[in-house]
This record gives C-alpha cells, sequence and structure tokens, in this order.
C-alpha cells in the first residue's frame, strides 16, 4: 500500500482499536500475561524512575495502568480509542483505584496536553505511524519527562516475527472467529492487512491495520536521535535478559538526557546577589579602554567612508558570504594568503557555531569538558549525540567513537593556549577516523592574529577555525564572526550557513579594525601585570586557582559547592561553568562517562581598569 493511500481518510488507528478488535485481543492480552508485563514494569519503575508519575501511552482498556495504579503509581492514561478509554475507566473504578484517562491522538495532536511525568511506558503502541512521525513521538516524549526521566519502550521485533510470517491465519473459539490477511513490505518495513471479525450471529466487520515493524537497531537509533540514552535492553519483559534474534517483545530502557543550558543563559544570576552593587567579574567591559583608539578609528574610517546609510543598504548577492570582500584584509591579518574559497562570513562565531551543529549529523559530537557549549547542544538538539571527553584522552576517544565532529575550544577554558603542533596532532587523529575538527579561537584573539591556528586549514582538510569581534575588541555588537577551512569544507559548510549573515555596516567596521593587525599590545601588558595579583589574592581567601595563559583576561577557580562561595560573602559574582560530564551544567547521563568534573569549574574576569580593580581589592580587603 502506498504512503499517499495510507493517509487519505482518518488515520486507521482511530478506527482499528475498537471494541471488535478488544474482542479478539482480550484472548491474547490474559491476565497472567498482563500481571508478568507489570511485575516488570513495576520493578524497573522503582529502580530506576526519579519519581512515581507515570504516563502509559496507548493504555488501551488500562490493563497496564491500572495495575500499575494499584501499586501507588500516579498514572495517566493516553489513547486514541474512546471505546478502550471507557473500558479502561470501568476497570480502574472496579479495582478501586484512581488513574486520569486522556482521549489523545498521540501522533498528530503536538504538543500533547499533559503535565509532567517521571517516566513514560510505551506497551505494544509503538509503529503506528511513519518513521518521522515516531520520532517526532519519541521527542515529545522527552518534552514531557522531568529532567533524568524514564522511558520504557516495548516493541514487537521483526526478527523474530518474519522467520514466522504468515500472509493469512484464523483465529476461533466460541462465538468469535477472526480471519487475519496481511502483507509484509521489505522496503518499507511495513504489515499492512486486515481483520475480519465475526461475533456470534452479527455481520463480519473488517478493520485495517498498518504497521512499521522494526529491528531492535532501529528502535535504539529513533531513541538516540530523539535525545534519549539507553541504558538497557531486556527481552521479553524479564529484567537482565538479553534479546536473540527470536525474541518476540524487546523492552528499551531508556533516559532522557538533560538539555545542556546554552551559553547566553549564563549570564542569568542563579542566586540573589548579596550586595546590590556586586561587582561583576563574569565578563571583563574593561578591556574596551586599552583598544578604544583602534575601534573608534575603525568606526569613524568606515562610517565617513561609505556612510552608515550606504553600508546599511548593501546586500552583495554576487558575494553572500562577503568572501571576496573580506579574504584579502584577512590575508593581510594573518601574515598568509587566504583565497575567498576559504573564508565564510557570518552572524559572529554564535552565528557559525550554528551552521555547524548540522555537520555534526549524524554525530556523535565530541567535546571538551567545560568547552563552549552550544554547538554540542545544538548538534543534540537535531539528534545527534554527544560524548563529552578530556584533553589528555582525545586521541583515544577519537578512535573509539568515531565522531561525526569534534569541537576545541582554543584556549580551553582553563586558559591552555595550545600549539598548532598539538593541533595538527588531534587533526590527524580525527582524519583518521572521518572526523571534521571545529576549532573556536573566539578568545584566541587577545594572543594576537600572528598566534592563531588559521593557517593550519591549508594543512589539515577537516579543520574549521572561527573568529570573531567580541573578545578583546568589545565589539560583539557587529555580529561578524569568520570560519576558515579548506575550499571542499568550505562548500560544505556554505550548504548549510545563512547567506549574507554579516551586515554591511558591522562586516566595513570589522575588516577596518582587522587591517590594523594586532591592536592589543597594550591589553596584553595591562593583564600580565593585573592577573598574578588577582590570582594570589583569590588564593589567600583558600581557593584553588589556575592562571593560564599570560594574555588571557580571567582566571578559573575548581571548588565545592557552597551556598554562600566566598566571593558572594565578598560581594563579587563570577561565571559558573558547573559540574558534571557535560562540564557546563549537564548532567553524567549526558555523555558516555569521560571526562568527568566532580566539582564545579568558576570563570572569573580579571579587572583592568583603575575602577575595577580598585573594587575587587576592596571586596577582598580582609584577605590580606
Amino acid at each position: 500500500m502506498s504512503d499517499a493511500r495510507r493517509q487519505e481518510g482518518p488515520p486507521w488507528y482511530l478506527t482499528f482499536f475498537g471494541e471488535d478488535f478488544w474482542a479478539v485481543a482480550d484472548h491474547e492480552y490474559t491476565p497472567e500475561r498482563t500481571a508478568a508485563e507489570t511485575d516488570y514494569l513495576a520493578a524497573v519503575l522503582d529502580a530506576s524512575a526519579p519519581g512515581r508519575r507515570v504516563l502509559d501511552l496507548g493504555c488501551g482498556t488500562g490493563r497496564h495502568a491500572v495495575a500499575l495504579a494499584a501499586r501507588e503509581f500516579g498514572v495517566t492514561g493516553a489513547d486514541a480509542g474512546g471505546w478502550a478509554l471507557e473500558r479502561a475507566q470501568g476497570a480502574a473504578k472496579a479495582a478501586g483505584v484512581r488513574a486520569d484517562w486522556l482521549r489523545l491522538d498521540l501522533l498528530r495532536e503536538l504538543p500533547w496536553p499533559v503535565g509532567e511525568f517521571d517516566a513514560v511506558v510505551c506497551v505494544q503502541s509503538f509503529g503506528w505511524g511513519s518513521d518521522a512521525q515516531q520520532l517526532r513521538l519519541l521527542r515529545e516524549v522527552r518534552r514531557v519527562l522531568v529532567p533524568d526521566g524514564l522511558l520504557i519502550l516495548d516493541h514487537s521485533n521483526v526478527l523474530a516475527i518474519a522467520g514466522n510470517y504468515v500472509p493469512e491465519a484464523t483465529f476461533e473459539t466460541e462465538g468469535l472467529r477472526a480471519d487475519f490477511r496481511r502483507a509484509y513490505r521489505v522496503a518499507s518495513g511495513r504489515s499492512t492487512g486486515e481483520i475480519e471479525v465475526r461475533r456470534g450471529d452479527a455481520e463480519p466487520v473488517v478493520i485495517h491495520d498498518d504497521v512499521r515493524m522494526y529491528q531492535p537497531a532501529e528502535v535504539h537509533d529513533l531513541l538516540t536521535r530523539a535525545g534519549f540514552t539507553v541504558e538497557r535492553v531486556d527481552a521479553d519483559f524479564t529484567v537482565g535478559r538479553e534479546p536473540a534474534p527470536t525474541t518476540r517483545y524487546v523492552q528499551f530502557v531508556a533516559r532522557s538526557r538533560a538539555s545542556t543550558a546554552a551559553a547566553i543563559t549564563t549570564w542569568k544570576g542563579t542566586r540573589e546577589e548579596t550586595r546590590p552593587s556586586a561587582l561583576d567579574l563574569r565578563w571583563s567591559p574593561d578591556e574596551i579602554e586599552f583598544v578604544r583608539p583602534w575601534v573608534d578609528a575603525a568606526f569613524r574610517g568606515a562610517y565617513d567612508d561609505g556612510g552608515l546609510a550606504e553600508l546599511s543598504r548593501a546586500y552583495p548577492l554576487s558575494d553572500p558570504y562577503s568572501a571576496d570582500l573580506a579574504a584579502p584584509v584577512l590575508s593581510g591579518h594573518f601574515g598568509l594568503d587566504l583565497a575567498p574559497g576559504a573564508v565564510t562570513a557570518g552572524a559572529g562565531a554564535t552565528g557559525l557555531l550554528h551552521a555547524c551543529a548540522a555537520l555534526a549529523l549524524p554525530g556523535p559530537v565530541l567535546h571538551l569538558a567545560g568547552g563552549h557549549p552550544d554547538l554540542p547542544r545544538w548538534a543534540a538538539r537535531l539528534g545527534a549525540g554527544t560524548i563529552t571527553t578530556r584533553f589528555e584522552d582525545l586521541t583515544a576517544d577519537l578512535d573509539r567513537h568515531t565522531p561525526s565532529v569534534l569541537v576545541l575550544d582554543r584556549p580551553t577554558i582553563t586558559g591552555d593556549l595550545f600549539g598548532r603542533e598539538r593541533l595538527a596532532e588531534i587533526a590527524e587523529a580525527a582524519r583518521a577516523c572521518g572526523t571534521t575538527v571545529v576549532l573556536d579561537e573566539a578568545y584566541a584573539v587577545y594572543a594576537g592574529p600572528g598566534a592563531s591556528c588559521v593557517p593550519a586549514v591549508a594543512e589539515h582538510p577537516n579543520l574549521i577555525v572561527l573568529r570573531s569581534m567580541s573578545k578583546g575588541y568589545c565589539c560583539g555588537g557587529l555580529r561578524v564572526g569568520f570560519a576558515f577551512a579548506a575550499p571542499e569544507l568550505t562548500q560544505r559548510l556554505r550548504e548549510i550557513a545563512p547567506p549574507l549573515g554579516a551586515g554591511g555596516a558591522g562586516l566595513a567596521v570589522a575588516l577596518r579594525l582587522l587591517a590594523r593587525g594586532d591592536v592589543f599590545g597594550a591589553l596584553r601588558t595591562r593583564i600580565a601585570e593585573v592577573k598574578p595579583v588577582v590570582a594570589r589574592t583569590l588564593r589567600r581567601t583558600g581557593l584553588k586557582v589556575t592562571e593560564g595563559a599570560d594574555c588571557l583576561p580571567w582566571v578559573t577557580v575548581e571548588g565545592e559547592r557552597d551556598a554562600n562561595p566566598v566571593w558572594e560573602r565578598h560581594g563579587v559574582r563570577v561565571k559558573e561553568i558547573g559540574a558534571g560530564e557535560a562540564g557546563f551544567g549537564g548532567r553524567p547521563g549526558d555523555a558516555v562517562g569521560v571526562g568527568r568534573r566532580d566539582s564545579p569549574l568558576y570563570k572569573i574576569a580579571v579587572p583592568l581598569s583603575e575602577a575595577r580593580l580598585t573594587a575587587f581589592r576592596d571586596a577582598f580587603a580582609d584577605a590580606g
């Protein structure tokens, strides 16, 4: 049966699971079978669910929902069949238990009008729609689950069914006859057919079905793409029994991966400030004092030459990635010959990271603990798995996981400005695994253009280097960033990166500023002068401080979680990078068990202006 025909009229499952179907199914779903399945569900929920609120998807007549409610789970049953739900309500009343019931087409009535649950169970109710609909259903399951929520998904294993598949069969018992006629289509993986049901002297009724039959590996893939981590796969409702090709019923026990916070959310306060005038050391607004002459000159020059109105009207359709315009300036800035085919301008490093997330499909993405979270987060939303690693484990984890993309921050969060030699080793190891390396150099600008790894893109066809105008230049509002890569990789990036991402006015200023070369001499001198003072002061309070490279305007502090940490007691705000494997507020289930940081990491900007440095000294005056 074609997809077009299947979509004519209402979905088949809205009419299939009525009184006639259940007259047949009741002989298969015996009380003994239901009790054994419920024992399994309750055991898994008791052992692994974070709470007792359970949503039963495709609950039918409530055979599992009522039994779980009797075990003091708070159950909501959802099903598309009105007749079955009425029977479920009656069963709950007869059993003297309370459950909520919701009539809902789970594949089409999205988002579901339900609350939040600790666990979702779905038994013999998977495969009614297309693969895309099943993936959407699983993502909706993840939406209604609490962080760390549990899904128990049962499905019929086509590997076991195919060996015994018969196109026609008959079931007959006293007063009931059911004739099954069906066909399994290998190319689509769907079993389509009909059941002719005769009950007593009534006219026969024919009901039609169209079910996607899955191999367990296909279900595993859908769960991963939907954002779940599969913790265990069981056979025939038996905890710990490994499925075999002949296993008829396979149960996936999967946990919802927590959505990691976007980088921008770190600017939201998580606690009340201890003082209204707290010194905010989450960023370095005062670094503009050391580059302002260059920035002001770039603005004046750009606007004097072109005029703001003319620059704003610029719409270069013939140069949608601003490569022709930017390549000569960038070549001079980095001191090498960059062809337009190696340059892609976009809406800042953030916009280019968003585009690179699509390169990560199908995944997984390998990324450093404590790294910038956005690309892994966006890739996970698209269905790619994410794996956290440590810098020293990179080569081994590349070989172990063969990721689609490796994301690196240079410098690392702790200020390691690793060199081109180390990058070359990583890029070569990644290339052997078919992995694209995305190197985020947004913070490397402090070291000057001569320290950039942009020249390495000519040597490594799997390397993308990102630069922006936000750090150091203090021109994040321009929304201009650049991606550098070999021509073939640049073409792949441009297939997904939005064209015309860099505006004419911002680009004109950015290029004039870059044409000045290294403008950070005075800033580096000030950082090198002040940073040791800040580090010593913090250490005197008992903090464990990592300074990192001399040119970087921050230090990091590793410490235990404290309801009233040292800096807050001194009226200072800092940026929490987080703990756990994700390194930025994630949790152990987000990755595969590598690179875990057991204690939180905090980033503290170095106060550079005299005013902020004085405020810092005053805040920590009692530290000695």
